[in-house]
């Protein structure tokens, strides 16, 4: 067969265009514009905001040259703001190996600076973990009677028995202890870059992406004291396991008083006032006074509550959750698959707020009622005469025949919910011979296992009413 001359050039030809494309191809992110490439999936990867609604559209310029040359972070914890704040974990030896694993798989993935404190110097896989009371006076560590459970514990590590097995024999009266000696720790450990300290405990679940926009809008070189207020004595304080937020001018003030007085004289005091002292968050507020840094409310960003037992209410709606406290391992990474999602799919410049946590979790679970189930209705109790205690409204003595019957079955219970006068009853709990109501939707828990049971309801339009007075609120970044 004769060789054509222009079959040769057409398949010339033809490789050569093959090989351009497939060149262009493979080199395609060099000459692609950068706002035209496939954004990553992975959801600890900075993404562009998505608005939140209607009411929160935020100014964006992410096609300016500005934004365009500025590369995102590869990870959560290279998100602007991670690098400016120390996390300080509060826990105890005890309960070291059930509470703290699951915040090495969740929020400290993203933390780049975070300490561990304990009441027992170990290591935890290659992270230490300090011993909060090595600074505290020797008189007090070997001869008061707070610190027996320490004691016990050097013991138990010194001869390598199961430390869990001290767990309820004393940690609380040896918790208080801990938080000065703490700050100290971390203010002279933290470099400059530090601008912020967080303390929180290991039943603490906390929001990255919340904690660092909140961030940015309060000023570090401002002394700022913040946390879920609580009182005992006449002294405000910021309650330890809700979370406890310090600027770092704040405790600068604080640490220049110590230095000023002389550190060992300044602990020495401190330590009697601990001593007397119920509890250790309460003191941090004390001390904080001395340097006239009064607490800065924070709730309901720092919250005591958790997602089964706080109330759903105009308090929270449009509040974008910072902490949870009396919260279990697996409802830490709950809460963490949900973040994740989140900022997969709205970026690290949009908070969640209450209310979405609300829809994730709450919402589905309050369409039917559910039998036994506890949904902490307390508002208004009413009990038959045979089971009524002083706390309770007997039902047989009331003016209503709907009042007199709602002991007698759930229908019965819930028409006094609808019909309720005092208050606009969201939710009720009927269990035989018994009828609460409630003002607030709150989830609640089983009681499967407990020797009452309850059938719980939610009042479904009420619920829907809410929702709509509350649609397009303002997000709120204050405490109250």
């Amino acid at each position: 067969m004769s060789f054509s001359p222009g079959r040769g050039i057409g398949i010339t030809r033809c490789i050569v265009v093959f090989l351009v494309i497939f060149g262009l191809y493979v080199s395609r992110n060099t000459w692609l514009p950068t706002n035209y490439r496939q954004p990553p999936s992975d959801p600890n990867t900075y993404t562009p905001p998505i608005p939140h609604t209607d009411s929160e559209q935020r100014i964006h310029q992410d096609d300016s040259p500005e934004n365009l040359s500025t590369p995102a972070p590869k990870t959560c914890a290279e998100v602007p703001g991670a690098d400016n704040v120390m996390v300080m974990l509060k826990t105890g030896a005890t309960e070291l190996y059930q509470k703290l694993p699951t915040h090495f798989v969740t929020t400290f993935k993203c933390v780049p600076h975070f300490m561990i404190f304990s009441d027992l110097a170990q290591e935890f896989a290659d992270y230490p973990v300090y011993d909060a009371l090595e600074s505290i006076s020797k008189d007090f560590r070997e001869n008061h009677g707070d610190f027996e459970l320490y004691r016990k514990l050097q013991q138990y590590q010194r001869e390598g028995q199961d430390m869990s097995k001290l767990q309820g024999t004393g940690s609380w009266n040896l918790d208080k202890w801990k938080f000065l000696p703490m700050i100290h720790k971390a203010f002279t450990t933290a470099g400059d870059n530090i601008e912020w300290f967080l303390i929180m405990e290991a039943d603490t679940s906390l929001s990255w992406t919340n904690l660092l926009q909140w961030l940015r809008t309060m000023d570090p070189n401002e002394p700022y004291y913040l946390g879920a207020q609580n009182v005992i004595a006449g002294t405000t304080f910021a309650h330890g396991g809700s979370g406890v937020l310090i600027s770092r001018k704040a405790a600068e003030s604080l640490e220049a008083i110590r230095a000023e007085k002389g550190q060992a004289i300044w602990d020495a005091e401190w330590e009697e006032l601990t001593s007397k002292a119920c509890c250790g968050d309460e003191i941090i507020a004390r001390a904080f006074l001395t340097a006239d840094v009064e607490l800065t409310p924070a709730w309901p960003l720092i919250q005591g509550e958790t997602v089964a037992s706080i109330d759903w209410t105009e308090n929270h709606w449009c509040t974008p959750p910072v902490t949870w406290h009396h919260v279990s391992p697996i409802e830490i990474d709950s809460l963490w698959q949900f973040e994740s999602d989140w900022i997969e799919e709205y970026g690290w410049d949009t908070p969640y707020l209450f209310r979405d946590v609300f829809a994730h979790f709450i919402d589905r679970h309050v369409t039917v009622n559910r039998a036994k189930w506890h949904n902490l209705s307390n508002d208004r109790k009413l009990a038959s005469a045979e089971l009524a205690t002083f706390q309770e409204e007997v039902a047989n003595h009331l003016q209503e025949a709907y009042e007199q019957q709602a002991v007698e079955s759930a229908d019965a219970c819930a028409e006094l919910c609808t019909r309720s006068i005092d208050f606009e009853c969201m939710q009720w709990m009927f269990s035989p011979g018994r009828c609460y109501l409630g003002k607030d939707v709150r989830f609640g828990r089983s009681d499967e296992r407990e020797l009452d049971h309850w059938i719980s309801g939610w009042m479904h339009e009420r619920l829907q009413g809410f929702r709509e007075r509350m649609e397009g609120c303002e997000v709120r970044w204050s405490g109250s």
